[in-house]
């Protein structure tokens, strides 16, 4: 009866969606798409006019009001007698490492039937086996928690990933994620083949300053789509582009398979980030040196709807101890003007010196970001302690702007959201 359904659904998607050749076979080179699996038990909820969650697992470019509401819009518009329901989960500055440890947080407890993950562009630089690993991680806690629900990766790119495409390869991370999604059989759709299509015919502009005005279409003067202004970030015209790549795409992947739980193969790579986790400080000791930020502070508020809960110290020597058995050990915390450096020692030995301040630490903005020991650990018990410093960095040095004036950089603090490890706790977090 089910095949007999599917079948029925899959003729109602030719109808409402005709399958262009792109959809199959993209022009000479990378492939636009590769429809692996598919996504048969979401087809099966929409066939069945039923309540289909969808996840958005990843960075800016999700976040925007871009390709994200656009696919809500074509789910929505072809098939009006289902009901979709967005799960909102991306957090602009992050890639996979971060995506991989607030999976279960952010989505997972959401319950979606459908999941995209877009990292490719915020994982750019990191080293494809890393990447293989975290994205690895994301797809075996999704098959493990939730068997039923749909996967489906999601290329962008940024102006220094193009040359690839117009070479007839995908950007390095995007080769890494392959490798996951071709070992779990897990659809993928690459936006960038489009963009560097319309590059090649010159009507498409990569990048385009705001100098260079734009209609009322997103085009410049020669009727060419300004794709974005900073190399990254696409525009309302941008991501319009994105969204006829994935309204070509889908109904192949719709059609495609037969709704059951999806199996769960031996992993790819023994180092999978499967154990990813984000714990989240709940208390801290009376000493005064932590202040848990309310909902209404404005630092939370920068931060945004999907940061946790923020602790803030200005103390040097206020600290976080935890205890974990595993692999990896990073923190979660806000980056601003008025972040300082601290210093993570493990098993009794410093490892490392950070600061979450980097060159887009403006005052006023207090945006998510992540901080990994950049060294995997042996899967064995550790302490660890972060200490805020007395030490103080070189702000104007990191910002390349002598002469910072406002009173933000002058302040040496952390902001705090949690701990992020590869394993399972063994005592909660504490503040000192």
């Amino acid at each position: 009866m089910k095949h007999t359904t599917l079948l029925l659904a899959a003729l109602l998607l030719t109808a409402i969606f005709p399958v262009s050749h792109s959809a199959r076979a993209s022009a000479p080179g990378a492939n636009e798409l590769n429809v692996r699996a598919g996504l048969p038990n979401a087809a099966e909820k929409i066939n069945r006019k039923q309540n289909v969650r969808v996840a958005f697992l990843g960075g800016s470019i999700t976040a925007a009001n871009g390709w994200r509401v656009h696919t809500l819009e074509i789910l929505r518009r072809a098939f009006p007698n289902a009901k979709f329901t967005e799960i909102f989960a991306a957090v602009s500055g992050t890639g996979s490492n971060y995506g991989a440890c607030r999976l279960e947080r952010d989505v997972l407890e959401k319950n979606p039937d459908l999941l995209f993950v877009e990292f490719a562009v915020n994982d750019g630089g990191v080293a494809p086996a890393l990447i293989e690993a975290q994205m690895e991680g994301i797809v075996r806690q999704v098959r493990t928690r939730s068997p039923d629900t749909d996967i489906c990766f999601v290329y962008t790119l940024s102006e220094p990933q193009l040359p690839a495409l117009q070479s007839g390869n995908y950007q390095q991370s995007a080769i890494a994620m392959e490798k996951v999604a071709a070992h779990y059989g897990i659809p993928t759709i690459h936006f960038g083949v489009e963009v560097a299509r319309r590059v090649a015919a010159n009507t498409l502009v990569f990048s385009a300053p705001a100098s260079v005005k734009a209609d009322a279409n997103g085009n410049d003067s020669e009727g060419r789509i300004i794709f974005t202004r900073d190399k990254t970030h696409p525009t309302g015209a941008g991501h319009r582009v994105y969204a006829v790549t994935l309204e070509r795409t889908l109904p192949a992947l719709l059609k495609t398979g037969f709704p059951a739980a999806a199996p769960l193969p031996s992993p790819l790579r023994a180092d999978n980030w499967t154990r990813a986790k984000l714990i989240i400080p709940a208390d801290a000791a009376k000493s005064g040196a932590w202040k848990k930020l309310s909902a209404t502070d404005v630092v939370t508020r920068h931060a945004g709807q999907m940061a946790p809960p923020v602790w803030s110290t200005f103390k040097p020597g206020a600290s976080i101890e935890f205890s974990f058995k595993g692999t990896r050990f990073g923190i979660i915390g806000l980056k601003g003007a008025e972040n300082g450096k601290f210093r993570c020692t493990i098993d009794g030995k410093i490892v490392e010196t950070g600061t979450l301040f980097d060159a887009f630490s403006t005052p006023g903005r207090h945006p998510l970001k992540p901080w990994f020991v950049p060294r995997p650990l042996e899967d064995t018990e550790h302490h660890v302690r972060i200490e805020l410093l007395d030490e103080k960095i070189d702000k104007a040095a990191i910002m390349k702007k002598p002469g910072l004036s406002d009173a933000a950089y002058e302040q040496h603090g952390l902001y705090l959201c949690g701990l992020l490890f590869v394993g399972e706790p063994l005592s909660p977090p504490v503040l000192k």
